[in-house]
């Protein structure tokens, strides 16, 4: 019996230590070094700047973008769950959640920044976004160039306060989640589910922060302090 729970025991340290490999981080960014968030991302329109920990976009103005860099992200990337918070300061509206983007992103009467290089030669031309406090901060919804649109909402964003953001994203579709309280979840094969993630804003002035991308297998599956420490303990207990 002993030897069982010997070997049951010794099984679980070889499945929390392969758990720990499987860790799928693919992006991250808390804005506490200026410098290396400068390299990651890629203003395409708008005012953006590294202050206080907090990736801000300062101008009151329609359609002001920032896209993830080349360098940092993975054209195959499909089956991502994307967060980040969000605090607005002012302006007519709320904030846009970008994800699912290739090709040019839509100009919408403003000229814009290069592209990243490699995103900017990927065909068709796909862009999503997460409208949230959108047509005069009434409500939200995700809204698409070259895909589809959905998951509505009567949510709208309040000045100064911080919103847990999350959009897990699929190849065949994607859910929307606010402040850990699901909103929808649309069925959308689109592009297999293509495309890179992004911040922007639309006549607001807004802060953003700890951004994080992960894979389905979680941006670390095991807390290796708790789980490794019990099972040493039963290890121990049972020799």
């Amino acid at each position: 019996m002993k030897t069982c729970i010997l070997f049951i025991a010794v099984c679980g340290i070889t499945l929390g230590i392969a758990a720990i490999a499987m860790s799928q981080t693919y992006f991250e960014d808390n804005f506490d070094d200026p410098k290396a968030s400068a390299d990651k991302w890629v203003p395409l329109s708008g005012e953006w700047e590294f202050k206080n920990d907090e990736y801000r976009q300062l101008q009151n103005s329609v359609n002001c973008m920032s896209v993830v860099a080349d360098d940092f992200w993975d054209d195959e990337w499909n089956d991502y769950t994307f967060e980040v918070r969000g605090s607005k300061v002012s302006g007519a509206e709320g904030f846009l959640i970008m994800f699912r983007c290739q090709g040019l992103m839509q100009p919408r009467g403003l000229v814009l920044e290069d592209h990243p290089p490699r995103m900017a030669n990927l065909e068709p031309a796909l862009e999503y976004w997460w409208n949230l406090g959108g047509w005069g901060n009434t409500r939200s919804q995700v809204e698409s160039w070259g895909g589809k649109a959905g998951a509505h909402s009567n949510h709208s964003i309040e000045d100064d306060e911080w919103y847990n953001i999350k959009i897990v994203n699929k190849p065949g579709s994607y859910t929307v989640i606010l402040n850990d309280e699901e909103v929808a979840s649309v069925d959308d094969d689109t592009e297999n589910g293509v495309g890179r993630i992004g911040l922007a804003t639309w006549s607001t002035v807004a802060n953003y922060d700890d951004v994080l991308v992960y894979g389905p297998d979680g941006p670390l599956a095991v807390d290796p302090k708790s789980k490794l420490a019990t099972t040493w303990g039963h290890l121990k207990s049972v020799k």
